[in-house]
């Protein structure tokens, strides 16, 4: 990810970079899953709503033709929504679960919460730091940390985004 306010980090000494590159994994890393994560768990409660919403009509659905007497035209009308109905909801299970929409918000939570908790280790570990290698030994840990979680966000992401191929 590239900062928006990039400026010359090759004169920053090693204290100043080191806090200038949590500022900008809390800022941009840290927002980004946690916007990814919110927007698939919103994809993933409106399925919930379609899905439960078309059951929940076939079986109001049914039960009305059962109680009432109806004309024929209607009675037609009920059947094709009936049968229709069940096919639309697995449909849209299907389709969200293929998308793996699911599993990419577990995904971007998992990684907002260990990013969190990277956060405030760096921040604590900052704070202890006395010298310019400790500041550099906490940019290297930090990077390092943040580097696996990528690579395990792009692999589980992946996966889970090309289940559907």
């Amino acid at each position: 990810m590239e900062s928006k306010n990039s400026h010359d980090w090759s004169s920053e000494n090693p204290q100043s970079a080191t806090k200038s590159f949590i500022d900008y994994i809390d800022k941009e890393y840290y927002n980004s899953y946690l916007d990814e994560s919110e927007k698939y768990e919103k994809v993933n409660n409106h399925f919930f709503i379609w899905i439960t919403a078309t059951g929940f009509l076939t079986t109001i659905l049914l039960g009305v033709k059962e109680m009432v007497s109806i004309a024929f035209d209607l009675a037609i009308v009920f059947k094709v929504l009936t049968f229709i109905l069940p096919l639309v909801s697995s449909f849209l299970l299907i389709y969200s679960s293929q998308k793996g929409y699911k599993k990419k918000e577990e995904l971007r939570e998992q990684a907002r919460i260990e990013c969190k908790y990277l956060i405030n280790e760096a921040k604590l570990k900052f704070s202890h730091a006395k010298s310019d290698t400790d500041y550099e030994t906490i940019y290297r840990w930090l990077n390092q940390e943040i580097r696996q979680i990528q690579l395990n966000q792009a692999d589980g992401y992946l996966t889970a985004h090309n289940k559907s191929s």
